[in-house]
């Protein structure tokens, strides 16, 4: 069976596919002794006018594994996803990665991070972090005494 028009044609295309190839290639479950992070979680980052939002997918991770901080400006996810106790599979395909992660996320305003607020529900972190209010400029009159 020929596959076609499945060749990247430019530069732009070529960069594309080797960052979906690299993308796949992190995916891949290595041995957790090997590495110190062994997986990332995705995450989606937005904001409006009042508060940055960010939501992580973590499924599978006790809310009690994970750690948020926020450096600066910016935020950092840690944590552990444990390997749950099972009898012992004899695996034919393995790609759900277990161990610790971090995940460090440049935060596109200022926030005042002891105001943060976290939810975890149905495998999914979502902080709110609202952004740092400006006072509006205030114009003051300074007299000037002569002595």
């Amino acid at each position: 069976m020929e596959v076609t028009g499945m060749r990247p044609t430019g530069p732009e295309e070529m960069q594309t596919e080797m960052e979906r190839f690299f993308a796949h290639l992190e995916r891949w479950k290595r041995p957790v002794y090997f590495f110190e992070k062994t997986w990332t979680p995705l995450c989606d980052v937005s904001e409006n006018a009042g508060e940055v939002i960010v939501v992580a997918e973590l499924a599978g991770v006790s809310s009690g594994d994970i750690g948020i901080k926020v450096v600066g400006d910016t935020l950092v996810l840690s944590g552990v996803r444990r390997e749950p106790r099972a009898v012992p599979r004899r695996y034919r395909q393995m790609e759900i990665s277990y161990g610790t992660f971090e995940r460090s996320i440049s935060l596109p305003s200022r926030v005042e991070a002891e105001k943060a607020r976290a939810t975890y529900e149905e495998g999914f972190l979502e902080i709110r972090l609202p952004k740092v209010t400006r006072k509006p400029r205030r114009e003051v009159d300074v007299d000037v005494s002569t002595e």
